[in-house]
């Protein structure tokens, strides 16, 4: 009975929730995505990518960011501190306030693994718990803050309609703090799909993102990420053949304006809203 939609609610019932304005802004989106283009890399000089959670940067973007390293300067801002997920060595995770420590520790400890791969010049963290916080009115002036003083050319983050609730919230984040300004947004996926506009060839950098996503090894005892990563990869290849035989890896974005990506975010409502 699991291998039906209906029932997928009794395991992560958050990633079932939608609503009429979630089908209207992807009607939107696929009219964007009828021919997706192929990106050429370097986009741009300076790349910020918003991660959600610890591990979200590499799952999504993470082939598209090693294309970047030592050619732009890439960096991070980790929005959720990553108490809510995963697993330690010593057990399953557990409600307590010293094992969410722990696992805090652990995840940075991850990030930071990944960032230096990366060659990202700073991780920048908000420290939102995943249990029970929420980001608001400090983390849009610290994010506005950044990209005023920082101009990035290209900013990636989970697309506006990723099932993760942490991510459509981290989409309102950005909205809120990029008001008035001018860049380029690449949505990435990692709970569900996108409608791509722009695709990159990560043929040559798969197996340094898998490298990447193996360094979150409290992630990886839950999840088989890698295995995720891989077959996506491989899969929007097919779709969308940057090769031969339609071998190779490729990423999947949605990439639009700023402008037009928030106007987008905006007509969605906040999760636990219909």
């Amino acid at each position: 009975m699991l291998s039906y939609p209906r029932f997928f609610g009794t395991i992560k019932p958050e990633l079932m929730r939608g609503s009429d304005a979630d089908l209207g802004v992807l009607l939107d989106a696929r009219m964007r995505a009828v021919w997706p283009r192929k990106l050429e890399c370097p986009l741009g000089g300076r790349l910020l990518a918003i991660s959600p959670h610890p591990d979200d940067e590499v799952i999504g973007c993470g082939g598209l960011l090693a294309l970047h390293s030592g050619k732009a300067e890439i960096r991070i801002v980790n929005v959720y501190n990553g108490d809510g997920g995963g697993e330690l060595p010593e057990g399953p995770w557990r409600n307590d306030e010293g094992y969410r420590a722990r696992l805090v520790e652990a995840r940075s400890r991850e990030l930071d693994a990944a960032a230096a791969d990366l060659q990202a010049s700073d991780v920048l963290r908000f420290g939102v718990s995943d249990c029970d916080g929420t980001p608001g009115a400090g983390e849009v002036r610290k994010l506005r803050e950044l990209l005023l003083s920082w101009r990035p050319d290209v900013v990636l983050l989970p697309w506006f309609l990723d099932k993760h609730p942490h991510h459509r919230l981290t989409n309102r984040l950005l909205a809120d703090a990029a008001d008035g300004l001018s860049f380029m947004v690449l949505g990435y996926e990692v709970w569900g799909l996108l409608p791509p506009n722009a695709v990159v060839d990560i043929s040559g950098v798969l197996d340094r993102k898998l490298s990447m996503v193996r360094h979150y090894v409290s992630q990886l005892r839950t999840v088989d990420y890698a295995g995720y990563v891989s077959g996506l990869a491989r899969a929007r290849a097919f779709h969308h053949p940057v090769n031969e035989l339609r071998t190779g890896a490729v990423e999947a974005y949605l990439a639009l304006p700023v402008a037009d990506y928030c106007e987008l975010v905006r007509r969605i409502p906040p999760p636990g809203e219909t």
